[in-house]
Protein backbone atom coordinates (compact mmCIF):
# COMPACT_ATOMS: atom_id res chain seq x y z
CA UNK A 1 0.00 0.00 0.00
CA UNK A 2 2.89 2.53 0.68
CA UNK A 3 4.96 1.61 -2.27
CA UNK A 4 5.14 5.00 -3.78
CA UNK A 5 6.39 6.82 -0.31
CA UNK A 6 8.46 3.64 1.50
CA UNK A 7 10.62 1.68 -0.26
CA UNK A 8 10.33 -2.34 0.21
CA UNK A 9 14.38 -1.64 0.82
CA UNK A 10 13.82 0.60 3.14
CA UNK A 11 11.74 -1.91 5.11
CA UNK A 12 13.46 -4.80 4.72
CA UNK A 13 17.02 -3.29 5.68
CA UNK A 14 15.44 -2.17 9.03
CA UNK A 15 12.71 -4.21 10.63
CA UNK A 16 12.00 -2.36 13.14
CA UNK A 17 8.41 -2.38 12.91
CA UNK A 18 8.80 -6.53 13.47
CA UNK A 19 10.69 -6.72 17.05
CA UNK A 20 9.11 -5.66 19.87
CA UNK A 21 10.26 -4.57 23.29
CA UNK A 22 8.43 -4.56 27.05
CA UNK A 23 7.88 -0.89 26.40
CA UNK A 24 6.06 -1.80 22.71
CA UNK A 25 4.31 -5.51 22.92
CA UNK A 26 1.02 -3.38 22.60
CA UNK A 27 2.09 -2.86 19.47
CA UNK A 28 1.73 -6.40 17.92
CA UNK A 29 -0.36 -6.21 15.06
CA UNK A 30 -3.77 -7.43 15.33
CA UNK A 31 -5.34 -10.10 12.90
CA UNK A 32 -8.75 -10.30 11.60
CA UNK A 33 -10.18 -14.19 11.49
CA UNK A 34 -8.61 -14.50 7.61
CA UNK A 35 -4.97 -13.36 8.50
CA UNK A 36 -4.88 -14.96 11.60
CA UNK A 37 -5.79 -18.26 10.06
CA UNK A 38 -2.88 -17.85 7.41
CA UNK A 39 -0.91 -16.87 10.56
CA UNK A 40 -1.57 -19.90 12.32
CA UNK A 41 -0.72 -22.31 9.59
CA UNK A 42 2.78 -20.26 8.77
CA UNK A 43 3.39 -19.88 12.40
CA UNK A 44 2.57 -23.23 14.13
CA UNK A 45 4.41 -23.02 17.14
CA UNK A 46 3.07 -19.06 18.04
CA UNK A 47 0.85 -18.72 20.70
CA UNK A 48 -1.91 -16.18 19.94
CA UNK A 49 -3.99 -14.08 22.59
CA UNK A 50 -7.71 -12.18 22.21
CA UNK A 51 -7.44 -9.00 21.03
CA UNK A 52 -10.66 -7.72 21.29
CA UNK A 53 -12.94 -10.35 18.89
CA UNK A 54 -9.59 -10.89 17.00
CA UNK A 55 -6.38 -12.32 17.89
CA UNK A 56 -2.70 -10.89 18.10
CA UNK A 57 0.48 -12.96 19.04
CA UNK A 58 1.45 -13.68 22.64
CA UNK A 59 4.37 -12.00 23.51
CA UNK A 60 6.52 -13.53 26.40
CA UNK A 61 7.12 -11.55 29.38
CA UNK A 62 10.23 -9.36 28.96
CA UNK A 63 12.02 -7.73 31.72
CA UNK A 64 15.04 -6.45 30.27
CA UNK A 65 16.20 -5.22 26.65
CA UNK A 66 15.50 -8.54 25.13
CA UNK A 67 13.17 -8.53 22.23
CA UNK A 68 10.14 -10.44 21.26
CA UNK A 69 10.10 -11.33 17.44
CA UNK A 70 7.24 -11.62 15.15
CA UNK A 71 6.88 -15.40 14.53
CA UNK A 72 6.06 -14.66 10.86
CA UNK A 73 9.32 -12.15 10.33
CA UNK A 74 12.00 -14.47 8.55
CA UNK A 75 15.56 -13.93 7.04
CA UNK A 76 13.64 -12.83 3.80
CA UNK A 77 11.25 -10.56 5.53
CA UNK A 78 7.91 -11.54 6.56
CA UNK A 79 6.68 -14.76 5.57
CA UNK A 80 3.20 -14.20 5.29
CA UNK A 81 1.98 -13.00 1.62
CA UNK A 82 1.01 -9.49 0.68
CA UNK A 83 -2.52 -10.83 0.94
CA UNK A 84 -2.67 -12.32 4.60
CA UNK A 85 -0.35 -10.00 6.47
CA UNK A 86 -2.35 -8.00 9.13
CA UNK A 87 -3.92 -4.55 7.96
CA UNK A 88 -1.91 -3.12 11.08
CA UNK A 89 1.59 -4.17 8.87
CA UNK A 90 0.47 -3.10 5.65
CA UNK A 91 -0.25 0.70 6.61
CA UNK A 92 3.07 0.70 8.77
CA UNK A 93 4.34 3.17 10.16
CA UNK A 94 0.67 4.57 9.72
CA UNK A 95 -1.69 3.86 12.82
CA UNK A 96 -4.90 3.69 13.70
CA UNK A 97 -5.31 5.52 16.94
CA UNK A 98 -7.82 7.38 19.34
CA UNK A 99 -7.30 10.94 20.53
CA UNK A 100 -8.21 11.93 24.05
CA UNK A 101 -10.89 12.89 22.60
CA UNK A 102 -12.01 9.59 21.29
CA UNK A 103 -11.18 10.16 18.10
CA UNK A 104 -10.17 7.79 15.41
CA UNK A 105 -6.97 9.51 13.86
CA UNK A 106 -4.06 8.13 11.54
CA UNK A 107 -0.43 8.78 13.46
CA UNK A 108 2.80 8.27 12.42
CA UNK A 109 5.19 6.24 14.65
CA UNK A 110 8.59 8.39 14.87
CA UNK A 111 10.72 5.62 14.70
CA UNK A 112 10.79 4.92 11.30
CA UNK A 113 13.15 6.40 9.26
CA UNK A 114 12.22 6.09 5.99
CA UNK A 115 9.58 8.58 6.78
CA UNK A 116 10.95 10.90 8.94
CA UNK A 117 11.55 13.25 5.67
CA UNK A 118 8.10 13.79 5.12
CA UNK A 119 5.78 16.33 6.91
CA UNK A 120 2.33 16.04 7.76
CA UNK A 121 1.42 18.01 5.38
CA UNK A 122 2.87 15.86 2.12
CA UNK A 123 1.85 12.60 4.29
CA UNK A 124 -1.94 13.85 4.50
CA UNK A 125 -1.37 14.26 1.13
CA UNK A 126 -0.21 11.40 0.22
CA UNK A 127 -2.94 9.59 2.24
CA UNK A 128 -5.89 11.26 0.77
CA UNK A 129 -4.80 11.31 -3.28
CA UNK A 130 -4.41 7.33 -2.98
CA UNK A 131 -7.36 6.65 -0.82
CA UNK A 132 -5.86 5.54 1.97
CA UNK A 133 -7.00 7.44 4.46
CA UNK A 134 -10.87 6.55 3.67
CA UNK A 135 -9.40 3.05 3.29
CA UNK A 136 -7.90 2.81 6.78
CA UNK A 137 -11.17 4.39 9.00
CA UNK A 138 -13.18 2.23 6.85
CA UNK A 139 -11.08 -0.98 8.15
CA UNK A 140 -10.80 1.20 11.52
CA UNK A 141 -14.83 1.38 11.98
CA UNK A 142 -14.97 -2.72 11.10
CA UNK A 143 -12.00 -3.65 13.58
CA UNK A 144 -11.99 -1.50 16.83
CA UNK A 145 -9.69 -4.04 18.05
CA UNK A 146 -6.83 -2.48 16.02
CA UNK A 147 -6.91 1.18 16.96
CA UNK A 148 -4.82 1.73 19.90
CA UNK A 149 -4.52 5.06 21.95
CA UNK A 150 -2.78 7.66 21.17
CA UNK A 151 1.12 7.11 22.46
CA UNK A 152 4.44 9.14 22.42
CA UNK A 153 6.11 9.12 19.48
CA UNK A 154 3.41 9.00 17.28
CA UNK A 155 2.38 12.35 15.21
CA UNK A 156 -1.40 12.47 14.23
CA UNK A 157 -1.49 12.81 10.40
CA UNK A 158 -5.42 13.08 9.85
Amino acid sequence: MLKKILSPKTCAQCRLCCKFDRTDTWEIPVFDASTADAAKKLCQSAEFTGAGSELTFKAPILTGDELFSCPALTDNGCGLSSDNKPFDCKIWPFRMMRDNSGNTVIALSELCSGMSEYSNETLRNFLTSEGLDRIIFEYAAAHPSHIKPLAEGYRVII
